[in-house]
């Protein structure tokens, strides 16, 4: 099966709960993190919340250089990202109100040292921008040099919220 035709089965099945591009859009940009899934080579789904920003049609993320989330991601680059940025539970209701975005798209180590202090300044702008001052100091110092940064390049996204229209 293609990747189009998996794509399409996983279309939202109460369009009533569909949200347009932009406020999907709106929900990446107003969550603090998102969570991030991803394969091993084995194909073994992982799974990790980071903090991530994003900058038109890229998000951008920091990482180590090594470790698990690493490995995978240069070995199969593809990820799909779900951000919920609120949730609140409606007992009386058996549900939960809330809104929620997904983004697939391929993720790619950023190289570039002026990409990478531009994703830096990013981060922490949405972050840590009460401490503006450390940041260009790490700067300057180097620190882009040795920080892992990553992009994903937005392939596509989605949301819903239950009931309909619950973050308008």
């Amino acid at each position: 099966m293609s990747e189009k035709s998996h794509l399409q089965r996983t279309a939202i099945r109460l369009k009533a709960r569909e949200l347009d591009r932009e406020t999907s859009l709106k929900i990446v940009d107003n969550s603090i993190w998102g969570a991030v899934s991803m394969c091993s080579p084995d194909g073994i789904p992982y799974n990790v919340a980071l903090n991530l920003v994003r900058d038109g049609e890229k998000l951008y993320f920091h990482a180590a250089n090594e470790g698990l989330k690493v490995e995978f991601l240069r070995m199969n680059p593809k990820v799909c990202v779900l951000f919920v940025p609120k949730a609140v539970l409606a007992p009386e209701q058996y549900t939960t109100l809330f809104a929620s975005a997904v983004v697939r798209g391929t993720a790619v180590e950023v190289e570039d040292i002026e990409e990478k202090e531009h994703a830096l300044r990013l981060i922490c702008g949405a972050f840590a921008s009460e401490f503006p001052e450390e940041l260009e100091r790490r700067i300057a110092v180097g620190s882009a040099r040795t920080t892992g940064v990553w992009r994903i390049d937005i392939e596509s996204v989605s949301g819903k919220s239950s009931p309909p229209g619950v973050i308008e």
